[in-house]
């Protein structure tokens, strides 16, 4: 089966194993090789995979325990000086956030932060990765002031190393749009999204989930602004995205589904609503910490559409 590559299903410990489910996807499933390609690139840039392939795999599979513990343990097997450290803390930074531990991602961006800033150029790439990060974490602390200043010193050095069409300037547009839709800016909102939706489609393939991620947060601004149709249209492009090439448990799913339970429920159709916050439940409570801010929020959706609905 020379040229064919597998669909990743599962993958969780037992005992000291990894067990890696994979399902073997045929030459002619072209749009997944796309994807996995272009996965190869990020991790790697085009080369071998390194020590953090592994984890970075766990992580966008959303098993962030199981990620962590491989950096973890990563960690301690690397010499004081091995390059790979800066990345591991960078990286445990990502799944600490993504793990809803606030606090111990920012101490691990600035970790990997410091020592970029003491080793490397001004404009070097890798700083603006850092600062991206850090810029997401304050996103989601609510901080929107430090999370646009972080996110503008990434745009700048990308936009420098890349030009306008590279799917981290896209990233930035990405992030950047979700600050002002906060701070219910919503024309300016939905520029950015659709700057980052247009760099997307030229140059990630077709069913690649960042595409699934622009469609997501296009879909939240027409729900503010109250264009519910509009907003459902791309909810659904998400949806079809999100399923084609995530994991069937991946907390991104649910943030989709959670997203059109938020439509419906703003439509007055409060039994389609209370079903699509009940599957972003159940992807939730699977992939999440029990005390993810994700898994409280649509637990009070819960509550509240059902005691609307007796």
């Amino acid at each position: 089966m020379l040229g064919s590559i597998f669909r990743i299903i599962d993958i969780h410990l037992e005992g000291r194993v990894w067990i890696i489910q994979m399902k073997l996807s045929s030459d002619n499933d072209h749009d997944l090789k796309l994807i996995f390609d272009h996965m190869k690139n990020e991790l790697a840039g085009g080369g071998e995979t390194n020590l953090l392939s592994f984890g970075i795999v766990l992580r966008k599979m959303g098993k962030f325990d199981a990620a962590e513990k491989y950096y973890l343990r990563l960690l301690k097997t690397l010499a004081h000086d091995h390059p790979d450290i800066v990345n591991c803390y960078h990286a445990l930074g990502v799944v600490a956030r993504e793990k809803g531990d606030y606090d111990s991602s920012l101490q691990w961006h600035q970790k990997s932060l410091e020592i970029k800033m003491r080793t490397l150029e001004s404009d070097d790439p890798g700083l603006a990765h850092s600062h991206n990060s850090i810029g997401n974490v304050y996103d989601t602390k609510g901080d929107y002031r430090r999370a646009l200043e972080s996110y503008e010193k990434a745009l700048v050095i990308w936009q420098r190393a890349f030009g306008e069409d590279h799917w981290k300037v896209a990233m930035c547009f990405n992030n950047i749009g979700g600050i002002y839709q906060e701070e219910k800016r919503y024309s300016e909102a939905l520029k950015y999204h659709q700057k980052a939706l247009n760099i997307r489609q030229k140059c990630l393939p077709v069913d690649h989930p960042d595409l699934g991620e622009s469609h997501n947060n296009i879909a939240s601004v027409h729900g503010c602004l109250g264009q519910y149709d509009f907003a459902l249209k791309h909810l659904n492009q998400s949806l079809r995205i999100s399923k084609k090439s995530l994991p069937p448990r991946h907390p991104d799913i649910g943030i989709t589904l959670e997203n059109m339970g938020n439509v419906y429920e703003n439509k007055g159709e409060l039994q389609a609503a209370l079903s699509y916050f009940k599957k972003a439940a159940t992807i939730y409570h699977d992939a999440l910490p029990s005390n993810h801010p994700n898994i409280v929020k649509i637990e009070e959706l819960i509550r509240r559409v059902s005691s609307k609905l007796k």
